[in-house]
């Protein structure tokens, strides 16, 4: 059996909470969403009833793609930088 093509969905709920998913179809999407979230499907308030799922197009993948890269660098800066804090903290904490 072949797998459906997927695609890449950006979904929302209605608090504004996104994630971008890649997912066969715009209900596959919202399922992985409530996945990620543990967050029951059928729940009224916040499950599939209540998310939007849209499909990107190329150019949106693209720029997604392309700021998802300087996403990473940034997060791994970050968690350099909050590691040396930790480690400074911690050796200061010792000598006193």
């Amino acid at each position: 059996m072949m797998d459906k093509p997927k695609f890449l969905y950006i979904v929302q709920s209605s608090s504004g909470r996104t994630l971008h998913i890649w997912a066969a179809s715009s209900n596959q999407a919202k399922r992985e969403f409530c996945r990620e979230y543990g967050i029951s499907p059928s729940d009224y308030w916040c499950g599939l009833s209540d998310l939007t799922a849209r499909r990107l197009t190329l150019e949106e993948i693209k720029a997604w793609e392309e700021q998802a890269e300087a996403n990473r660098d940034t997060l791994i800066f970050i968690q350099g930088m909050l590691e040396i804090g930790a480690k400074a903290y911690a050796e200061r904490r010792c000598v006193v």
